[in-house]
């Protein structure tokens, strides 16, 4: 029984990510892209300032961390 492999630029240097390996690296991806549109978004002005509660920052960094670790525990490593 082989898994599903995604097609991605790693997997022509030896490294072969299932596709749920792949969709979580794109949920951490997309939660970046959004945090960093809401860190830009702080205002018109110069004195606007971007606030984000800890706790929902803490709970990103900790989904963001999942993810990685979910990659990481399933990388195969390609044969030479």
């Amino acid at each position: 029984m082989q898994k599903e492999v995604c097609c991605s630029h790693a997997s022509f240097v030896g490294v072969l990510l299932p596709d749920f390996a792949h969709h979580k690296l794109k949920l951490a991806r997309d939660q970046l892209v959004l945090l960093a549109q809401l860190a830009g978004s702080g205002g018109d002005g110069e004195d606007a300032e971007f606030r984000i509660a800890p706790g929902v920052l803490a709970e990103l960094f900790d989904r963001q961390a999942a993810y990685l670790d979910e990659v990481l525990c399933c990388v195969l490593e390609a044969p030479p």
